[in-house]
């Protein structure tokens, strides 16, 4: 009966430490305090420095960075005191030089578009277990535009292109009511989108003198770009017809100039008999 009694009281005795081991292990999760920056923006090719600094003491075991992916998050790098690891596809491009263990800080060599996405800093600790906070990293290409056209028997069809990333939007501005359009879309390798609004316009004498204008739009930057009409169809009958008559014109100068110059021979002729 003692025995029993003597167990039941060191079951009640372990469940208590556990519980108090919990509580204590939560209040410190509550009270922890990482310090890190929420967002930073990257140009595709610049060196960006993702950093998370461990304000109050406790005794850090390994960090750990990991990139926020569906469904499981991806390995990025880890660090002990004595010895480090990046993973691939980082190594080679990607350092962690921030090593110690309460200032953790990697660092990108040439920030690619994929990149992109959040990050988690883990403080691995003993005995109150990890800790961690995300710091996303936004990269970005500078958006680049440029408008164009061009005219047949009337008909114009504006162009006009936009490269960034995120991929940009188009549009025509003055022009929203004109419905023949059409887009494309093509990425290089670096993954900069560059997008290519057409735009038809049937009977577009209208719009000589006037500017043809686009916006595009990729994140927090907006550019315009404008091209002035020119009526150059205008003087594309008038020009043919110029030609034409220049060369009739040289036709009936040649053919002219071969009739004097048989009349004065066969005159020269006559003088001579």
């Amino acid at each position: 009966m003692g025995s029993q009694v003597n167990a039941q009281f060191d079951s009640h005795k372990t469940l208590q430490a556990l519980v108090w081991y919990a509580a204590v292990t939560l209040l410190c999760r509550a009270h922890v305090d990482i310090e890190t920056k929420k967002n930073q923006k990257a140009e595709v090719g610049s060196n960006a420095t993702l950093r998370c600094v461990l304000r109050k003491p406790h005794d850090i075991v390994q960090v750990t960075w990991q990139k926020k992916t569906s469904p499981f998050p991806e390995n990025v790098a880890t660090y002990q005191k004595n010895s480090s690891k990046v993973q691939n596809p980082y190594r080679g491009r990607l350092d962690i030089t921030g090593t110690s263990l309460d200032d953790t800080a990697i660092t990108f060599w040439g920030v690619r578009i994929q990149d992109n996405g959040c990050y988690k800093c883990l403080f691995n600790t003993f005995p109150a277990g990890s800790f961690g906070k995300e710091t996303c990293l936004t990269v970005y290409e500078p958006l680049r535009i440029s408008v164009s056209y061009s005219l047949s028997e009337g008909h114009l069809m504006a162009n006009c292109s936009a490269s960034a990333w995120p991929r940009p939007t188009i549009t025509w501005l003055g022009l929203e009511n004109q419905n023949k359009k059409t887009e494309e879309k093509v990425s290089d390798l670096n993954g900069t989108v560059l997008v290519t609004s057409h735009l038809y316009i049937n009977n577009s004498e209208s719009l000589v003198g006037h500017n043809l204008t686009c916006r595009a739009s990729s994140m927090d930057e907006d550019k315009t770009s404008s091209v002035k009409v020119e009526g150059r169809w205008s003087h594309s009958v008038p020009v043919a017809v110029s030609v034409v008559c220049v060369v009739i014109l040289l036709v009936m100068t040649v053919i002219l100039l071969v009739v004097c110059w048989k009349r004065h021979k066969t005159k020269q002729s006559d003088w001579n008999a």
